[in-house]
């Protein structure tokens, strides 16, 4: 763009100069100076004309029409200049055609109204009435100070002129309306990216205002020669409304995030208040400053009353920006809110359709943030989110926004985007929350879930995108929190699934759609099988055989493990008092208890329950909790020493990666440890050690040892080597989880 502004800088000065070697070369041929003056604004016009298609490419439908408007008003300037040279080919008349005076009054009507479409763009805020009024009196100072200064004097040059009368009046009048319009939209975007784009258009006005002034005063006062200094100003005052094109940023409006209209108005009044003093002020010296006691009271009641609208302006302007702020912006962060956002989205989107642009927005929310207001309070909750909104602004550029959109929930747009910058940005928030957050004496580590959709990939409304951001964000939080997840229509497929799954689990349990099967433990030293842990599968009437840990977590988010967890615990004791009437009277039964069942206020009553409606023996029957419940552990520690009493056994599931610590583990009343898996996957020298440590500090606190997964030939004879007695191994090598019915084969 910049070589494009040199080049045009350059076509206009050699463009100009020659025009003016025309005129100079052509000094005593009175028509080639006529066809030079209708030949060169001919092709100024044309060039003005073309630079303007960039602007109307790249701005929204509203700002094109003010496009449409100029260049209407251009192509006038380029068939009055061209209707005034064809008359000169035909005809060989070197005058100025009457009818081309018609199209260039018409010419500049339409600048005047271009203008003023603008100043409402500018003016969108607020109301018609102040706008009108403000045009009103713009008119009045124009018409009057365009007579006094230009008519009045013109017409009294000479009386030669009077039939052209309605020209000079129209003329003056037009320029002087197009000059304030001018000033006035290029004081109100003084402070925005339009700056320049205006400064240039108000300078191309004014150059053809000067022109014009000369124009009239040189005919009225019979010095007027074709091929003056007035058609190069013409020319330059075209090429200059063209110019100021190539100062039109690419999303003018859009792209930078500016304030409300009304702030870019912040003094705009005080033109229209200056114009008014100074009609009296030109008043007074039209009557040689005569006064007298009424006019020193009308000048003095003008100033007064101009003061007094400057104070209520003042004071009416701040009220403005309290609501407007209010009104777009979230009183406790201070970032934008929803209104904002809905605003913002819709105008983003509408430009994207027009200029096939691409954005994206970013749904996120932090994870667990209820603990905090539930633990600390919501003071402390508050202001954690207000450190929070810090750093979010800090993770995104300045042409992007963030939005706080209720509770902990934020937006983000992202303009411009790609995939990968969306991901770029992701990533940047993550890490920045990465470090805990210091709120008053707390040092708070919390983590987003974001979830991002792309227009128009994701969506083409901002329902549909924030509603796919939200289904991203939703995957995020199900696969471990503090991540990120990009809309995509697989994903789609992987949340319709689990939405549906979850509506369906609720219903599982009456459908009978749950199923248990069986894993024999077995004693390492004789292999002979000892019990069976009980594993829950779901066969869904759609998708089949469904695996515990996609439910499962399902189960934990709904709650409903609660309820499927007491299926579970009274299906297994069922089957172990059917096995053990069959004559298998030395099998136990373990069944899994998640901690959120633990936790449950009934879950005592509930395992008292299933073993009086079953009438299984407690001591068959052995509970595994995971080490997670001693986050808890004065609450887990009664609850287990309850089920002590009953005569329950307990078991420690996935020992050794949890929260354990030996000082935990001596006071917790428990039966069994469950070495898990990991550590027998490879069996290196440290996994080894590690076992065999496990191992004895289990026997030395008299608890019975149970390895986990244990799947080949190589796995067993190792671990016999480092065993004793009270160990047990379950795996793959000893039986897959299987139906009751196949279950009970091998213990035949």
């Amino acid at each position: 763009m910049t070589r494009n502004k040199q080049s045009a800088t350059v076509f206009i000065l050699l463009f100009l100069a020659s025009f003016y070697g025309w005129l100079w070369f052509y000094t005593d041929n009175t028509w080639m100076k006529v066809f030079g003056a209708s030949l060169f604004p001919m092709i100024g016009a044309a060039i003005s004309i073309y630079w303007f298609i960039r602007p109307y490419r790249i701005l929204t439908i509203k700002h094109r029409i003010f496009i449409i408007l100029m260049k209407i008003g251009l192509s006038l300037h380029f068939l009055s200049s061209f209707i005034w040279l064809v008359n000169l080919l035909i005809h060989g008349d070197t005058d100025y055609p009457a009818v081309s005076f018609i199209i260039r009054i018409t010419e500049y009507m339409f600048y005047f109204i271009a203008l003023l479409y603008k100043l409402k763009l500018l003016y969108k805020s607020l109301s018609m009435g102040p706008f009108l009024f403000n045009i009103l009196i713009f008119m009045i100072a124009a018409i009057s100070i365009s007579y006094y200064y230009l008519i009045d004097p013109i017409i009294k040059l000479s009386s030669d002129y009077q039939s052209i009368v309605p020209v000079f009046v129209l003329f003056p009048i037009l320029d002087i309306g197009i000059a304030f319009l001018s000033i006035y939209i290029f004081y109100m975007t003084r402070y925005t990216e339009e700056y320049k784009t205006f400064l240039f258009l108000t300078l191309g006005f004014f150059t053809q205002i000067i022109a014009d002034t000369l124009y009239l005063y040189l005919l009225v006062s019979g010095l007027f020669e074709t091929g003056t200094i007035v058609y190069p100003l013409w020319l330059l005052a075209i090429l200059l409304i063209g110019f100021c094109n190539f100062y039109v940023e690419v999303y003018e409006v859009e792209k930078k995030w500016h304030s409300n209209s009304f702030l870019n108005q912040r003094d705009s009044g005080l033109l229209l208040n200056l114009s008014v003093i100074y009609l009296a002020f030109i008043v007074l010296q039209s009557t040689g400053w005569d006064w007298n006691a009424l006019k020193i009271g009308l000048f003095l009641s003008i100033i007064v009353i101009v003061i007094r609208q400057i104070s209520i302006m003042k004071k009416h302007r701040m009220l403005l920006h309290n609501l407007w702020y209010h009104a777009y912006h979230d009183k406790l962060t201070g970032l934008f809110n929803r209104a904002s956002y809905l605003k913002d989205i819709e105008s983003l989107i509408t430009f994207a359709q027009e200029n096939q642009r691409k954005f994206a927005i970013m749904l996120l929310d932090f994870d667990r943030f209820k603990n905090v207001n539930d633990t600390l309070g919501h003071g402390i909750g508050d202001q954690l989110l207000q450190e929070g909104s810090v750093r979010l602004k800090q993770s995104i550029s300045t042409s992007d926004r963030v939005y706080r959109v209720g509770g902990d929930e934020f937006i983000i747009i992202l303009q411009d985007a790609t995939v990968d910058y969306c991901k770029e940005v992701a990533t940047t928030i993550l890490e920045s929350f990465s470090r805990a957050l210091t709120v008053g004496i707390y040092q708070i580590s919390i983590t987003p879930s974001i979830g991002i959709s792309m227009y128009p990939e994701n969506g083409t409304t901002y329902e549909t995108l924030l509603k796919n951001a939200d289904t991203s964000m939703y995957l995020a939080k199900s696969k471990g929190r503090n991540q990120f997840e990009m809309y995509s229509a697989e994903l789609n497929q992987e949340i319709a699934r689990k939405m549906q799954l979850e509506n369906e689990l609720a219903q599982a349990v009456s459908k009978n759609e749950f199923i248990l099967h069986y894993q024999p433990k077995v004693d390492l030293q004789t292999g002979k099988i000892i019990g069976a842990e009980a594993l829950l599968r779901w066969e869904h009437p759609t998708f089949g055989v469904i695996p515990p840990d996609e439910f499962i977590p399902l189960a934990e988010e709904t709650g409903q493990v609660v309820s499927i967890g007491n299926w579970v615990l009274f299906h297994a004791c069922k089957q172990l008092i059917e096995w053990q009437n069959n004559g298998f009277h030395h099998l136990t039964m373990s069944v899994n208890v998640s901690v959120r069942q633990f936790q449950h206020k009934d879950f005592l009553n509930g395992v008292k329950k299933v073993l009086e409606e079953t009438e299984v023996n407690p001591r068959a029957l052995e509970l595994e909790i995971t080490e997670s419940i001693m986050q808890n552990i004065e609450d887990s520690t009664r609850i287990l020493n309850e089920l002590r009493k009953i005569g329950i056994n307990i078991s420690i599931d996935d020992f050794g990666t949890g929260y354990s610590s030996l000082s935990v583990l001596k006071s917790l009343p428990i039966d069994t440890i469950k070495i898990d898996r990991t550590f027998i996957t490879d069996l290196s020298k440290t996994d080894i050690a590690m076992v065999k440590t496990i191992m004895n500090i289990g026997l030395n606190l008299q608890l019975k040892v149970v390895i986990e997964g244990v799947e080949t030939e190589e796995q067993l004879t190792t671990l016999l080597e480092i065993s004793n007695q009270d160990v047990f191994g379950q795996g793959y090598l000893f039986g897959k989880p299987v139906t009751a019915k196949e279950f009970e084969k091998t213990l035949n």
